[in-house]
């Protein structure tokens, strides 16, 4: 289905061939691998039917792994001009963009990655705050995604409370160091490329990480047990534009450029729900025990949760926190609404529900 789909959408873009009047190329950077989802769909593979639904007019070569921009400069490079179009983890640039990094840690508590991705998009369409705290930095953000659901990778059970305590646990970010601690387990903050020698070496017990990690970097060869209990999704944007860049784009080319992100943020999201069922089915055949936390430990998850968003919102600073998280939340509903009942393998209706539902709104 999907190649038929994605040529119908490059043919019905061939009018702006005949539109373009001058070659366009841009430049795209990426710190993630070429191999991940969304290298593949939102770069590669969009940027290569952009090219070809335009006959060459416009074409954009793409950098891989940091190769020309870092993680943590690619927001202030693409504002530069270095590269025109690029994904910026709000994460790794907390004090430059205060909303998109408050997002992101409110999605902790979030139990679908499409309705996050799709939320965090909408929202940095239609806050106009969000919109000018891109603008500071010459960016404009087209589209979002967001991780499978983050689980409890271990080498030992840790389905309750009292298993917990005492575990090394590799975390990433505010919201599951302060997990660990509540629990008794030590937080350990190393890259996720260094946590299989750690368990490897028992300088770790455990990883929280998406299980997609389970293949990606073959943890499923250490690890031994799973605990399938939803720890919220990371968000970011998949594309942070060059506002120059973009507005010398003729109208012809931002249009099929809008048709073709609904068409990758769509394929995206479909290859990680495919990879989180071939992962868990690779581990079942491996062995590798899949949990479901105890009562108590569920329990704990979600009370911390709660105090969690809590000390977000108060923490919140230079804006209306409470407001930012209510409006957030409420886009999030919106979506799982009109996801409901849909079929999520079935990229033509999904994109269809995209296209209308977001893509509609965007301000550029």
């Amino acid at each position: 289905m999907r190649k038929t789909f994605c040529a119908l959408t490059a043919s019905a873009a061939l009018a702006v061939t005949a539109g373009a009047v001058q070659a366009k190329d841009l430049t795209a950077s990426s710190w993630l691998p070429q191999s991940y989802a969304h290298s593949k769909h939102a770069y590669t593979e969009m940027f290569d039917r952009i090219s070809q639904a335009t006959g060459g007019e416009l074409n954009t070569e793409i950098f891989f792994g940091g190769s020309l921009l870092p993680a943590r400069t690619t927001l202030s490079g693409i504002g530069d001009g270095v590269a025109d179009v690029g994904y910026v983890y709000p994460a790794y640039t907390p004090a430059d963009l205060p909303i998109q990094s408050f997002l992101n840690n409110a999605s902790f508590v979030s139990d679908d990655m499409w309705t996050v991705a799709l939320a965090y998009t909408e929202f940095n369409y239609t806050n106009a705050d969000a919109i000018a705290e891109w603008a500071k930095h010459n960016v404009i953000m087209p589209g979002a995604h967001a991780t499978p659901l983050y689980n409890i990778l271990c080498n030992t059970p840790v389905t309750t409370t009292a298993e917990a305590q005492g575990k090394r646990m590799r975390t990433a970010g505010a919201s599951f160091t302060g997990l660990v601690d509540s629990l008794g387990g030590t937080p350990v903050s190393v890259p996720i490329g260094d946590a299989y020698s750690g368990i490897q070496r028992g300088s770790l017990d455990c990883i929280i990480a998406d299980p997609n990690t389970l293949v990606s970097f073959s943890f499923n060869e250490v690890v031994t047990d799973v605990t399938t209990v939803p720890l919220g999704v990371v968000t970011g944007a998949i594309w942070a534009f060059n506002k120059d860049s973009w507005d010398d784009l003729t109208d012809a080319q931002k249009a099929l450029m809008k048709d073709e992100m609904a068409v990758a943020i769509v394929g995206t999201h479909m290859e990680f729900d495919q990879n989180v069922k071939d992962a868990f089915e690779d581990a079942t055949a491996k062995g590798i025990a899949l949990h479901d936390a105890a009562p108590d430990l569920a329990a704990h998850i979600d009370d911390y949760k709660a105090k969690y968003v809590a000390d977000l919102i108060a923490g919140a600073e230079g804006f209306d926190g409470q407001a930012v998280y209510d409006q957030f939340s409420a886009m999030q509903a919106e979506w799982a609404a009109r996801l409901e009942g849909v079929d999520r393998s079935d990229e033509a209706a999904l994109v269809a529900i995209v296209k209308e539902h977001l893509m509609s709104k965007f301000p550029f």
